[in-house]
């Protein structure tokens, strides 16, 4: 099951540019800077991974997230809190589940997709940031998410937090498994710090013609973000920017967990220097930085956290 909506204007403006004999003006593939600046944690539950990406060219990237290629080996699917190496306590029941159900509205549907926005009593970062579908906007949304309707079932594939600007993304799940679990979250736009890294937004506009999210930037300029590809097993988004000013802070960052390799929602990092060049693979917490062509986060040991999460690459990016 694989996202290939509304193809036929694009295969006919291809036609059309072939048949006047012209050259559709392609952007270079390029290399970024990643920076790694994790640290050593015994806590499952402490967003320990961070890795930032730069660079003042980059106009257009791709954001993938894959099903881990253990997943047929998964037999339980863990995913519940483990706060046994914290210092710190945590909120809910015995089992460490909140049982408040937060107000949940449908903002947009047709025979595909579902968009939906959710409020939470408060969040970290109390900004007003609109949330517009046609002529419908909401002011106070904590979460908006996308589900695909299946045979089995709407399935959500697709998060983000207005106020912060941390995504999710997921791929459908294979045939004999109800859902996959969400693990690592990323970043685009100019990404700043605070108590913790986040972008302002300044408003969100999706369009249900493209499946796009135009995202306004509080520093100026604006992302595009569509929905590529959405199947089993993989999941991707476009991100292309237009008048933002990545010259002093990252274009996109990515935060996870790792603990030891079979407990952690990433475990390592494959980079490729340069397009074309063969990959390497390090430890999430070890590797230094560098300059990538792509690079991927991935598990090749199931993990006793979120052990169905994706596997999330940022690949393909394109200068100006």
């Amino acid at each position: 099951m694989i996202f290939r909506r509304r193809g036929a204007f694009a295969a006919l403006l291809a036609a059309l540019v072939a048949s006047l004999g012209l050259t559709a003006a392609r952007a270079e593939p390029i290399s970024v800077d990643v920076h790694n600046r994790s640290y050593v944690t015994k806590c499952a539950e402490e967003d320990n991974v961070y890795y930032t990406l730069t660079s003042p060219k980059v106009a257009a990237f791709t954001i993938t997230a894959a099903t881990p290629a253990y997943v047929d080996t998964i037999v339980r699917d863990r995913h519940a809190p483990d706060f046994s190496g914290c210092n710190f306590g945590h909120s809910g029941g015995a089992d460490g589940a909140s049982h408040y159900t937060p107000p949940t509205a449908t903002l947009w549907e047709d025979d595909e997709y579902v968009l939906k926005g959710v409020v939470y009593p408060d969040f970290w970062r109390p900004t007003v940031v609109p949330v517009s579908v046609g002529k419908l906007t909401q002011k106070y949304l904590h979460l908006v998410q996308l589900w695909r309707k299946t045979p089995a079932g709407p399935i959500e594939f697709l998060v983000f937090y207005p106020q912060d600007g941390y995504w999710r993304l997921k791929a459908l799940p294979p045939f004999r498994m109800r859902e996959v679990a969400y693990g690592s979250s990323f970043l685009f736009g100019p990404v700043e710090e605070s108590t913790r890294p986040f972008v302002a937004y300044e408003s969100v506009s999706f369009d249900p013609e493209t499946l796009a999210f135009t995202i306004g930037f509080a520093k100026g300029g604006k992302a595009v973000v569509t929905l590529k590809e959405i199947g089993v097993g993989r999941a991707a988004v476009d991100v292309a920017f237009d008048g933002v000013d990545l010259s002093k802070l990252p274009f996109a960052a990515l935060r996870s967990m790792y603990v030891a390799p079979g407990n952690a929602d990433t475990a390592e990092i494959v980079a490729r220097k340069t397009p074309g060049a063969p990959s390497t693979s390090t430890v999430v917490v070890d590797w230094k930085d560098g300059q990538a062509a792509d690079v991927a986060f991935v598990r090749t040991v199931p993990s006793t956290h979120n052990t169905s999460a994706p596997d999330i690459g940022f690949r393909d990016f394109r200068d100006r």
